[in-house]
Protein backbone atom coordinates (compact mmCIF):
# COMPACT_ATOMS: atom_id res chain seq x y z
CA UNK A 1 0.00 0.00 0.00
CA UNK A 2 2.07 2.93 -1.29
CA UNK A 3 -0.67 5.33 -0.16
CA UNK A 4 1.08 5.40 3.25
CA UNK A 5 4.27 6.82 1.74
CA UNK A 6 2.27 9.22 -0.44
CA UNK A 7 0.44 10.43 2.68
CA UNK A 8 3.69 10.81 4.62
CA UNK A 9 5.09 13.01 1.85
CA UNK A 10 1.85 15.01 1.76
CA UNK A 11 1.92 15.63 5.51
CA UNK A 12 5.58 16.70 5.37
CA UNK A 13 4.76 19.16 2.60
CA UNK A 14 1.76 20.52 4.53
CA UNK A 15 3.82 20.89 7.73
CA UNK A 16 6.48 22.80 5.77
CA UNK A 17 3.82 25.12 4.31
CA UNK A 18 2.34 25.74 7.76
CA UNK A 19 5.75 26.44 9.30
CA UNK A 20 6.73 28.85 6.50
CA UNK A 21 3.49 30.76 7.01
CA UNK A 22 3.80 30.87 10.81
CA UNK A 23 0.74 28.68 11.41
CA UNK A 24 0.63 25.84 13.90
CA UNK A 25 -2.76 24.42 12.93
CA UNK A 26 -4.00 23.11 9.58
CA UNK A 27 -7.79 22.98 9.31
CA UNK A 28 -8.27 21.49 5.83
CA UNK A 29 -6.17 19.88 3.12
CA UNK A 30 -7.57 19.58 -0.40
CA UNK A 31 -5.93 17.24 -2.88
CA UNK A 32 -6.69 16.13 -6.41
CA UNK A 33 -6.40 12.41 -7.16
CA UNK A 34 -7.00 11.44 -10.77
CA UNK A 35 -8.45 8.03 -11.60
CA UNK A 36 -5.24 7.16 -13.49
CA UNK A 37 -2.83 8.45 -10.80
CA UNK A 38 -2.19 4.99 -9.36
CA UNK A 39 -3.44 6.13 -5.95
CA UNK A 40 -6.63 4.80 -4.41
CA UNK A 41 -8.51 7.70 -2.73
CA UNK A 42 -10.11 5.51 -0.02
CA UNK A 43 -6.72 4.05 0.96
CA UNK A 44 -5.17 7.51 0.97
CA UNK A 45 -7.95 8.76 3.28
CA UNK A 46 -7.32 5.78 5.61
CA UNK A 47 -3.59 6.49 5.63
CA UNK A 48 -4.30 10.14 6.42
CA UNK A 49 -6.45 9.15 9.42
CA UNK A 50 -3.59 7.01 10.73
CA UNK A 51 -0.63 9.30 10.02
CA UNK A 52 -1.87 12.80 10.82
CA UNK A 53 -1.11 12.05 14.48
CA UNK A 54 -0.31 14.90 16.79
CA UNK A 55 1.25 17.23 14.24
CA UNK A 56 -0.16 20.46 12.86
CA UNK A 57 -2.70 18.49 10.77
CA UNK A 58 -4.00 16.40 13.69
CA UNK A 59 -7.50 17.87 13.42
CA UNK A 60 -7.45 18.67 9.68
CA UNK A 61 -10.12 17.51 7.29
CA UNK A 62 -8.95 15.86 4.09
CA UNK A 63 -10.92 16.71 0.95
CA UNK A 64 -10.23 14.58 -2.11
CA UNK A 65 -11.30 15.88 -5.53
CA UNK A 66 -11.41 13.54 -8.52
CA UNK A 67 -10.88 15.20 -11.91
CA UNK A 68 -12.35 13.70 -15.07
CA UNK A 69 -10.18 11.75 -17.49
CA UNK A 70 -9.75 13.90 -20.59
CA UNK A 71 -7.93 12.97 -23.79
CA UNK A 72 -6.93 14.73 -26.98
CA UNK A 73 -7.26 12.79 -30.23
CA UNK A 74 -4.10 12.74 -32.32
CA UNK A 75 -6.18 12.21 -35.47
CA UNK A 76 -8.99 14.80 -35.24
CA UNK A 77 -7.60 16.98 -32.38
CA UNK A 78 -10.89 16.72 -30.42
CA UNK A 79 -10.86 16.80 -26.61
CA UNK A 80 -13.10 14.21 -24.95
CA UNK A 81 -14.02 13.19 -21.43
CA UNK A 82 -13.72 9.43 -21.29
CA UNK A 83 -13.86 6.51 -18.89
CA UNK A 84 -10.51 5.58 -17.31
CA UNK A 85 -10.52 2.20 -19.06
CA UNK A 86 -11.56 3.52 -22.50
CA UNK A 87 -9.12 6.11 -23.83
CA UNK A 88 -10.74 6.29 -27.27
CA UNK A 89 -11.77 9.51 -29.03
CA UNK A 90 -15.48 10.18 -28.47
CA UNK A 91 -15.69 12.05 -31.81
CA UNK A 92 -13.96 9.82 -34.37
CA UNK A 93 -13.33 6.62 -32.37
CA UNK A 94 -9.58 6.60 -32.95
CA UNK A 95 -7.42 4.95 -30.30
CA UNK A 96 -4.41 7.23 -30.88
CA UNK A 97 -4.94 9.73 -28.09
CA UNK A 98 -2.94 11.78 -25.61
CA UNK A 99 -3.94 12.04 -21.97
CA UNK A 100 -4.75 15.64 -20.99
CA UNK A 101 -5.98 15.07 -17.44
CA UNK A 102 -6.85 12.27 -15.08
CA UNK A 103 -3.44 11.18 -13.82
CA UNK A 104 -2.95 14.05 -11.36
CA UNK A 105 -1.87 13.71 -7.77
CA UNK A 106 -1.77 17.30 -6.64
CA UNK A 107 -1.98 19.31 -3.44
CA UNK A 108 -4.61 21.93 -4.30
CA UNK A 109 -5.15 23.88 -1.10
CA UNK A 110 -4.07 24.06 2.53
CA UNK A 111 -6.25 26.02 4.95
CA UNK A 112 -4.32 27.30 7.95
CA UNK A 113 -5.36 28.87 11.20
CA UNK A 114 -3.29 31.94 11.89
CA UNK A 115 -1.90 32.30 15.40
CA UNK A 116 -3.77 34.64 17.72
CA UNK A 117 -2.47 38.20 17.51
CA UNK A 118 -0.77 39.45 20.65
CA UNK A 119 -2.62 42.35 22.32
CA UNK A 120 -1.06 45.76 21.78
CA UNK A 121 0.93 47.04 24.74
CA UNK A 122 -0.72 49.74 26.80
CA UNK A 123 2.15 52.25 26.75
Amino acid sequence: MHELSVCQALLLQVADIAMNRGASVVSRITIEVGPLSGVEPALLASAFAILRGRGCAAQALLSIETPAVTICCLRCDAHSRVEPNRLVCAVCGDFRTRLVSGDELRLRRVELQAPEALPASAN
